[in-house]
């Protein structure tokens, strides 16, 4: 496969991630199709600004629906799934009932139940890790401060031509592609790193004033440890085998962030001047800053939490983000209730309590 041939590319759930991979795939000549929220609609036909590493990327369409049966599916159409977790049961219904079973899907998404969830309603499933950021606080701009990393692989594990003829579409639009049978296994990786957006959405902090701050510091190294420890119990791989290659290493980079001593005020200041348009906001973050209803905090720190539960472990970390996160989203909070400090604090208080 290529974009010479005309697949048709079907972006399902066109926000941040799935605006500005349908439209890099469109800019480098690609067939793309969008289904999007009104307001996302909207934001395709006028135009949307993709910026990154001082490129900017500007394109429009017309072709935008608002639901799935606005579309007719045929031969040759690939539909990439870029909605929310929490949305994902919804939206495979809405897409099974116009769609024949054998069209292939592509879950271009965080956690790790959207590819079994798709494989209850289709046949040909991939699953898609997509270590990029996108930033999209306004529809009609989309900011992608770091990463460039997608990988696919025919779920739950091989890759066949199909996966390898996406990833040559997507290397061809600026993408770092790859086509791995250890797809899974990365998505579990980045979920640990996950487990920090509702530290990020909780602070109020960017993913750069994190890194320099040493107490988020230590607060993100504990929720992950907690998530690792709680996955290595239940036998479940965070990572490909040594020598494979993987553009995410989560243990490794977890230890170089423990090891991370020497605090350095000049790199805080840079970090807190930083522009908003070079900032990382985690996509949690995101969601409750523009005032949307639901999180997938469920599908992030809830895995670990039910996994805890289901090993007899506790999970002290990850259950008070997840009930603090839900709260926030339930009262219609803005992001930046506690500092590092003093949320770290409650949890240890809750752990001596326990």
């Amino acid at each position: 496969m290529s974009i010479e041939r005309q697949t048709r590319y079907i972006i399902f759930g066109a926000g941040a991630i799935g605006a500005a991979v349908g439209g890099l795939l469109m800019d480098a000549g690609a067939r793309v199709e969008f289904i999007a929220r009104p307001l996302y609609a909207e934001a395709l036909k006028r135009g949307i600004t993709i910026s990154q590493e001082g490129k900017e990327t500007f394109f429009k369409t017309d072709a935008v629906v608002t639901a799935a049966n606005q579309l007719q599916y045929g031969e040759g159409d690939v539909v990439i799934f870029a909605m929310k977790s929490q949305v994902m049961e919804e939206a495979v219904t809405e897409l099974a009932a116009v769609c024949d079973r054998k069209v292939p899907v592509i879950c271009l998404q965080n956690g790790i139940r959207n590819e079994e969830i798709a494989a209850r309603r289709f046949d040909n499933v991939y699953a898609a890790l997509v270590f990029l950021s996108a930033v999209q606080l306004d529809p009609q701009r989309i900011t992608m401060p770091r990463g460039r990393s997608i990988v696919i692989g025919l779920y739950p594990n091989s890759v066949d031509e199909l996966s390898q003829g996406m990833c040559e579409d997507l290397t061809g639009a600026g993408f770092e592609a790859l086509a791995s049978s250890y797809t899974m296994a990365m998505k579990w990786g980045k979920l640990v790193a996950n487990l920090n957006n509702a530290t990020h959405t909780i602070t109020g902090f960017w993913l750069e004033r994190g890194v320099a701050d040493p107490e988020m510091r230590k607060l993100v190294v504990a929720v992950r440890d907690e998530g690792l420890r709680v996955l290595a119990a239940a036998g479940i791989a965070v990572e490909p085998p040594a020598g494979e290659p993987s553009p995410i290493r989560i243990i490794d980079w977890t230890n170089k962030l423990r090891e991370s001593h020497k605090d350095s005020p000049e790199a805080l200041a840079k970090a807190l001047s930083l522009p908003e348009a070079l900032r990382t906001y985690a996509s949690m973050y995101q969601d409750l800053y523009l005032g949307r209803q639901s999180n997938e905090a469920a599908y992030l720190n809830g895995e670990i939490v039910e996994l805890g539960r289901q090993l007899g472990m506790a999970t002290p970390y990850n259950l008070m983000l997840l009930e603090i996160v839900n709260r926030m989203f339930a009262e219609g909070g803005k992001p930046g209730i506690f500092s590092p400090a003093k949320l770290h604090a409650l949890i240890l208080h809750r752990l001596s309590q326990s």
